[in-house]
């Protein structure tokens, strides 16, 4: 109990110094929360729900809900997205709304495009939660706060039919920290799908979490898939965990994800383990369009 309550505390005094950025086991589809030039990617609407629960049976520990929808426009070029975020970590709950706008350029086989976020965050912290022995203690009680704090972000996405590379700093202005640039992540990603024939297919990918004065994290994954329909895969986060990844499509336009993180620090025998689903649908499907089953 005391090892758990010293990681709570933890959680809520790094979510209070800076804007916690959670992890995300199937950041390829779930593209527009880590990288908003990730906007028109799949060239139609697509509506991504993901739902991730960290640390099963742990109290206080991080649940994540995320929304996000982006398509590209008649004007030559543009994509537009919405996204919206709930995080709750402990006494802490964060919610954010944003506008998405990317600009994207052909360059030979290739697209390249730069994408800017802005929208605003709510925070807000009930240290009423926190169980504790003197239900008097009146440096508890009524210790909730609210804050509301604006925020921008960008990046750039280059992909094709196969590959693709990104590189973004989602939270680099937030008024609530004046630190922001320099506390919150730079996340760098990439990846490239090989054809083995018609049915059979691989999909290696890095996903690299960069926040100063805290160890570099890096996700390395392969993912293999039959008939472009289903597929599994595994993934190692460093120095956290291994994660077993699936996917199905039940048509061309609907596709279901799931993801299970198995820990291999000491923190495992005190959990078990995290959960993520994501649910994705494609408004419109186009054989002129890039395929969004080849590579998401």
């Amino acid at each position: 109990m005391k090892y758990k309550l010293i990681l709570i505390y933890f959680f809520i005094a790094f979510a209070v110094k800076a804007q916690h950025y959670p992890s995300f086991s199937q950041y390829i589809v779930n593209g527009l929360v880590i990288n908003p030039a990730y906007a028109g990617r799949n060239d139609m609407l697509d509506l991504t729900l993901a739902h991730r629960r960290q640390w099963t049976g742990f109290d206080g520990a991080p649940v994540n809900t995320s929304f996000s929808a982006n398509t590209p426009i008649k004007i030559k070029g543009i994509a537009l997205g919405l996204s919206y975020m709930s995080d709750q970590i402990g006494t802490s709950n964060n919610q954010s709304f944003n506008f998405i706008y990317a600009y994207r350029i052909k360059l030979g086989k290739v697209k390249l495009s730069f994408g800017l976020q802005n929208g605003i965050m709510l925070q807000r912290t009930n240290w009423d939660k926190l169980r504790r022995n003197d239900k008097q203690d009146a440096l508890i009680d009524g210790q909730a706060q609210s804050k509301t704090a604006f925020m921008s972000g960008a990046g750039f996405y280059l992909h094709g039919k196969n590959l693709f590379a990104g590189i973004s700093l989602p939270y680099m202005v937030n008024t609530l920290n004046k630190n922001a640039l320099k506390e919150n992540p730079l996340l760098i990603s990439t990846g490239y799908f090989i054809k083995l024939n018609d049915h059979h297919g691989l999909k290696p990918s890095v996903l690299v979490k960069m926040i100063p004065a805290s160890p570099v994290q890096v996700d390395i994954n392969l993912n293999y898939y039959y008939k472009k329909t289903c597929g599994f895969g595994i993934s190692y986060r460093t120095g956290s965990s291994i994660v077993g990844i699936m996917e199905y499509g039940i048509n061309k336009q609907f596709r279901i994800y799931y993801s299970y993180d198995y820990g291999i620090t000491s923190l495992k025998n005190y959990n078990g383990g995290s959960h993520e689903i994501l649910l994705r649908y494609y408004f419109g499907y186009s054989f002129n369009a890039l395929n969004p089953r080849d590579f998401q």
